[in-house]
C-alpha cells in the first residue's frame, strides 16, 4: 500500500490557518504541520494540536511531498526555495509573487525542479463560478458583450506588501479568463489612487478587452461593506453572481415592454425575471486543495503560466495609474 502524502503549510496567518484546517481534516494525507516565524502563530496552531515549526526549512526537513505557501506575497519566492530543493510540490497562494519577474522565476524554478506548481486562485473552485462557466459554455448567454466585477471592502491589516490590484484585482482577471476562455486579455484603461494609504494603490478600476467583451473590474479597500459580485450581459440574457453566498441568477433576454404606470415600473424592476440557477455549495478552498492533491498524485493541474498573465495585467494597470497619479500631482 502506497504511503499517504505528507503535506504541510508555510504561513499560519489569515489564509494559512484555513488551509491547515482543511488539510488536518483529511484522512487521505498525513498533515505534517505548519511553519511560521511568529511565536503567537505557532502557539495558536499548537493549541489546535498541530505541529508547528519556526521556518519552512524546519518543516521541510520532516519530509514533505507537498506544501501550501501562504506567507506574505513578497516572501513567496524565498519560502518556496527550500521546498523546491526537496522536490516538494507547491500550492502558492495568489498572487504568485509580488512582481511578474519574481513570478516567472518561481515558474521556471518549478520546471527545473520537475515538481507540480499550482497557484491559489480559489475563485476558480467557487461552485458558483464553475456553474457560470458551464452555463456560458452551453451558450445560454450567447455572445458576451459586457462583464463587470466588484471586489471591494475594508483594508485587511495583514496586507502590507501589495497594492489592491496585485492583491485582489488579480482574482477577477483570472475569473474572466476562466469563464470566457479568452487566450489574451488586453488593458484598455485604468484609473485609481491612494485614498487611505500613502504608499500603495488602495482603489482602482480597470477596463479590459477579453476577446471582444468589454470588462470592468473595480477593486478597493475603501468600501465599508464587503462586496464580491460579478455581472455579465450577453445577447441571450444577463447573469449575476454573488461569490460569497455562491448564488447565481439568470435573466433571459426579452423584448422591451413599457410599463403603463409607475407602480408597474417599480414592480417590473423589483420582480424582474431573475431565475436562480442550481449550485451545489461547498467551501472553495476545500475544492482547490482537492485539485492540488490530485495533481500531486499525477492528475491535471491548471497551467501556472495563466497566473503570469493575470499578474502582468495587474502590474500594467498599476503602472498606468501611478503614472497618471504622479502627473496629476505635479501639474
Amino acid at each position: 500500500m502506497k504511503a499517504k502524502l505528507r503535506v504541510g503549510v508555510v504561513g499560519y496567518g489569515a489564509i494559512g490557518r484555513h488551509h491547515a484546517r482543511n488539510l488536518a481534516l483529511r484522512d487521505d494525507i498525513t498533515f505534517a504541520g505548519v511553519a511560521d516565524p511568529s511565536a503567537a502563530a505557532r502557539e495558536s496552531a499548537g493549541a489546535l494540536g498541530l505541529q508547528a515549526f519556526v521556518s519552512a526549512e524546519a518543516l521541510a526537513a520532516r519530509g514533505l511531498d507537498a506544501a501550501v505557501i501562504a506567507v506574505p506575497t513578497s516572501l513567496h519566492e524565498s519560502a518556496s526555495e527550500p521546498l523546491f530543493e526537496r522536490k516538494c510540490a507547491l500550492l502558492v497562494e495568489k498572487p504568485l509573487a509580488q512582481s511578474l519577474l519574481s513570478a516567472k522565476r518561481l515558474v521556471l524554478r518549478a520546471e527545473r525542479a520537475g515538481v507540480p506548481l499550482m497557484v491559489g486562485y480559489v475563485e476558480r473552485y467557487n461552485p458558483a463560478i464553475e456553474a457560470l462557466r458551464d452555463f456560458i459554455a452551453d451558450d445560454r448567454l450567447g455572445q458576451l458583450v459586457n462583464i463587470s466585477a466588484r471586489r471591494v471592502g475594508a483594508l485587511p491589516p495583514r496586507v502590507k506588501d501589495s497594492d489592491v490590484l496585485i492583491d485582489i484585482g488579480v482574482h477577477d482577471i483570472d475569473v474572466v479568463a476562466f469563464i470566457t476562455g479568452a487566450r489574451r486579455i488586453h488593458l484598455i484603461a485604468a484609473r485609481g489612487g491612494m485614498a487611505l494609504l500613502d504608499d500603495r494603490l488602495d482603489h482602482a478600476t480597470m477596463l479590459l478587452d477579453a476577446a471582444g467583451c468589454v470588462v470592468t473590474i473595480e477593486s478597493n479597500w475603501i468600501t465599508p461593506v464587503k462586496v464580491r459580485e460579478l455581472t455579465l450581459t450577453g445577447t441571450k440574457g444577463y447573469c449575476r453572481v454573488d461569490y460569497i453566498t455562491q448564488d447565481v441568477w439568470f435573466a433571459p433576454g426579452r423584448s422591451f415592454a413599457p410599463a403603463a404606470t409607475y407602480e408597474a415600473l417599480v414592480a417590473q424592476y423589483t420582480e424582474g425575471t431573475m431565475i436562480k440557477l442550481p449550485v451545489v455549495k461547498q467551501e472553495p478552498l476545500a475544492r482547490e486543495l482537492e485539485v492540488f492533491l490530485s495533481g500531486v498524485r499525477g492528475g491535471p493541474l491548471p497551467d501556472p503560466h495563466i497566473a503570469l498573465a493575470s499578474l502582468r495585467l495587474a502590474e500594467e494597470a498599476s503602472s498606468a495609474i501611478l503614472a497618471t497619479f504622479a502627473a496629476e500631482r505635479s501639474a
